[in-house]
């Protein structure tokens, strides 16, 4: 495919660079689908920096993910997943106040984005704010009752409920 893309025209390489991050995404060949992302990146750009970002989070290289997946949130693709990303790459490099304030911005953007409610009460637990994280904590558990980490939740802090 290397070969062969430099035929493509420059508009759709980007998109085929993008296609082929996300198969190998699918196949958690991680590695790959930065390389792949990178390129759509460098070709043009733009939203196809949120899929750089969140491969870059996904190989703990958080301190080059955020400014793309900043971006992303502050005007290219202000929604819950990119904010979420923010969340997660600001929680990984030791700032868990801007990332408790992106996991509330993901939130704000969908309230049943069960993933960004517990990393938030994590982060916050973490940080050592306990009483802020247990309300979150349970107010996840509630909200989301038959989630995997309700259960783990239950499980290994049941002095919460």
């Amino acid at each position: 495919f290397d070969r062969h893309i430099a035929h493509v025209t420059h508009e759709h390489a980007a998109l085929l660079w993008d296609r082929l991050g996300h198969w190998a995404q699918d196949e958690d060949a991680w590695e790959e689908a930065e390389r792949c992302f990178r390129l759509a990146y460098e070709i043009e750009g733009g939203h196809y920096g949120y899929c750089l970002g969140t491969a870059l989070n996904f190989l703990a290289r958080f301190a080059e993910a955020l400014p793309l997946v900043q971006a992303q949130a502050d005007g290219i693709q202000p929604d819950a997943m990119s904010w979420f990303q923010v969340g997660v790459a600001q929680e990984h490099l030791g700032c868990a106040q801007a990332a408790v304030q992106a996991y509330c911005r993901a939130l704000l953007f969908d309230p049943d984005y069960a993933l960004a409610m517990f990393n938030m009460a994590g982060t916050l637990w973490n940080s050592g704010d306990h009483d802020r994280a247990a309300i979150v904590f349970r107010t996840a558990a509630q909200q989301f009752p038959d989630h995997d980490l309700t259960a783990k939740l239950r499980r290994d802090l049941p002095e919460l409920f």
